[in-house]
């Protein structure tokens, strides 16, 4: 049986949104946690947790040195985080970087148009494991400093995967695979950054082309109260903003701009081929002119984009963001099932 959506409201530093957030969704996000860490230990034949984490500690102390330097508020709130949630250091470190240690990656479609008035409309889905289904929160931010700000992520992270801030700019983005290395943010921490900060499509490409990745990547659709709308790729490679004359505004997982695709390791399966299907048929919706919301509900067998177990994948949420209405279409389940929400940034 899924959850309905949680909902939360956070303010202040930092540390205290952290906190707030481990709080609120710590009935919701500690089960998830353990079977994240049971599976490390799995992994890392530990026999107990505190054998894992010296196992994973050696690994993390460079990754978090790292995010000290770059994103020292994604610290602070992480640090928030595991006290609310009640987790030591070591679990919530071992967490943080789960999807470095082990392989899960968030699997998505985004499309992007204009309505009747040449406003931008940005559609995107969350394409999960089926066991983690309702694990997505929305959360209502308002920080000490910066953006007030929606965002869509998992419950007990920082792991934003869409959303809107009180000028107009919203993301939505998809897992793309990069090249692996120390240095840099984590992709989804990286996105964490982005609504707080910046207020339109052009601050959004600089703030992310400016910042370094250490592993994956994410395409990213990005639109603004001004009109602006855009598709990059970046991954630890660099960044690549796509030309909408070539590649109509749609992205699944793997690289489309060719030089950038040879600079980057290829998507595995069954996600690659998954994500090509989704792609193609994204694309011929696009081109019929079907809106957002109609593509994110489509059931098509021949590249499915609400998802309901093809690849392993069901889609969690889909949402369509206007951001020159400040408005926010949610669908908190599968799209072609639930009701939609309308909801203002």
């Amino acid at each position: 049986v899924r959850l309905m959506m949680l909902r939360i409201a956070t303010q202040g530093i930092p540390h205290q949104r952290g906190q707030q957030q481990g709080e609120a969704a710590r009935e919701l996000a500690l089960p998830w946690i353990e079977r994240r860490l049971d599976e490390l230990q799995e992994q890392f034949d530990a026999p107990s947790r505190p054998d894992l984490f010296d196992h994973t500690r050696p690994l993390i102390t460079p990754w978090i040195e790292e995010k000290t330097q770059l994103y020292p508020d994604a610290v602070a709130e992480c640090k928030g985080l595991a006290e609310g949630l009640a987790l030591d250091t070591d679990a919530y470190d071992a967490l943080t970087f789960y999807h470095r240690l082990g392989n899960h990656l968030p699997q998505c479609t985004v499309v992007g148009t204009r309505d009747d008035q040449n406003r931008p409309l940005l559609g995107k889905t969350d394409d999960i494991g089926k066991e983690e289904l309702g694990m997505n929160l929305l959360e209502t931010t308002a920080p000490d400093s910066g953006y007030a700000h929606r965002h869509l992520h998992f419950a007990g992270t920082i792991w934003t995967t869409a959303g809107g801030n009180e000028c107009g700019l919203c993301i939505g983005m998809t897992g793309i695979p990069g090249p692996l290395r120390d240095e840099g943010l984590f992709s989804l921490t990286a996105l964490h950054s982005i609504l707080p900060t910046c207020a339109d499509v052009s601050q959004a490409i600089a703030h992310i082309r400016a910042l370094p990745l250490n592993a994956y990547g994410f395409s990213l659709i990005m639109g603004d109260a001004d009109g602006g709308l855009a598709l990059i790729e970046k991954t630890s490679a660099g960044l690549v903003v796509l030309d909408p004359e070539q590649y109509p505004i749609a992205h699944t997982n793997h690289i489309l701009d060719e030089d950038f695709a040879a600079q980057n390791p290829t998507q595995s399966e069954p996600t690659d081929s998954n994500g090509r299907r989704r792609l193609e048929n994204a694309r011929a919706l696009l081109a019929a002119g079907t809106s957002p919301q109609d593509i994110l509900r489509n059931r098509n067998p021949a590249g499915a984009i609400c998802q309901r177990g093809e690849g392993d994948f069901h889609t969690d949420y889909a949402v369509v963001f206007s951001p020159v209405e400040k408005a926010m279409h949610l669908w908190p389940g599968y799209p072609d099932e639930v009701a939609m929400e309308m909801l203002s940034l």
